[in-house]
């Protein structure tokens, strides 16, 4: 039998080399890989279309240190700070004006934000998980991104004055996550109020009150997506399930992965794993053990 023919990787066409290229990472892209490859794949890497989406959640200082080495200049010679602001100017370069989402790492700050702002207007979504950056500076930058339809940032820019200047800036934003450690119903009076078109709302790995969930489902009458997964302490109640029913998308699920938590309804335990039951479960099913079998039809 005669090997089956082989193609060669360049003659992939060129709207499928800019799908992988999208999903290879922009710290990879960034490094130089792919420009080693062939001219096909280099020049899907330079397509703007690769470029829409670029995640750096994950970069790290080696992607600068290559591109350094690269040009000539020596080891630890500029900051992490300007090498990611580099990195930005490359990528938003290469974007031509259609990146439409930015993931920023943790330790990015004002002036990466801005630089975004300034450099990509049109953008849709960012998520910038610091908390270091002043309400006045943030609003400065929301004012150039009126395009913008939603956004990742850490609770410590979660107040009534910056939420209402990004629904006036920002007419079609319908979407939030919030990096935060406890919720109570304080801060989701605050997000309804402010934010009362949103559709779809992620607060995962919170401690957040029954409350607060219960406020967001009854003020948020446009929202179709929540996630409230990760939670430390049980807040799911049959009202809650009730009134989340309307939603396309629930999703509550134990960072434990238990399952829900479980209270004792007689002696109020708290119980983690619903597999080891309080003492007073135990207590009951040893007495029925030594009741006997039921005699009940």
């Amino acid at each position: 039998m005669a090997p089956a023919a082989v193609r060669p990787w360049g003659e992939l066409q060129h709207d499928l080399l800019v799908a992988i290229m999208s999903r290879v990472g922009a710290p990879d892209l960034l490094s130089g890989g792919a420009p080693r490859t062939c001219s096909a794949w280099w020049a899907a890497a330079r397509d703007p279309l690769a470029w829409r989406r670029v995640d750096l959640r994950d970069w790290t200082a080696r992607t600068s240190a290559r591109r350094a080495a690269g040009t000539g200049a020596t080891r630890g010679s500029i900051s992490v700070q300007a090498a990611l602001t580099g990195d930005l100017e490359v990528a938003a370069t290469r974007a031509d004006g259609r990146m439409e989402a930015v993931l920023l790492p943790e330790f990015a700050d004002e002036e990466h934000l801005m630089f975004l702002a300034e450099r990509s207007p049109n953008l849709h979504y960012f998520s910038f998980p610091t908390t270091c950056m002043t309400s006045d500076d943030f609003c400065m930058a929301i004012t150039k991104l009126q395009s913008l339809k939603g956004m990742a940032v850490d609770e410590s820019l979660i107040n009534y004055d910056v939420l209402l200047h990004v629904h006036q800036c920002c007419t079609d934003f319908l979407e939030l996550k919030v990096f935060a450690l406890y919720v109570d119903e304080d801060m989701a009076s605050v997000i309804c109020e402010s934010l009362p078109r949103l559709k779809k709302l992620e607060i995962p790995n919170s401690d957040m009150s029954c409350a607060a969930i219960i406020k967001f489902l009854d003020c948020l009458e446009e929202l179709e997506y929540l996630d409230i997964s990760g939670y430390e302490t049980s807040a799911i109640s049959s009202s809650v399930l009730h009134k989340a029913s309307r939603l396309k998308a629930f999703i509550w699920n134990s960072k434990f992965e238990l399952g829900e938590f479980m209270d004792c309804s007689n002696c109020g335990e708290h119980n983690i794993n619903p597999q080891e039951p309080c003492k007073c479960t135990m207590d009951h099913k040893v007495m029925d053990w030594l009741a006997g079998p039921s005699q009940t039809a």
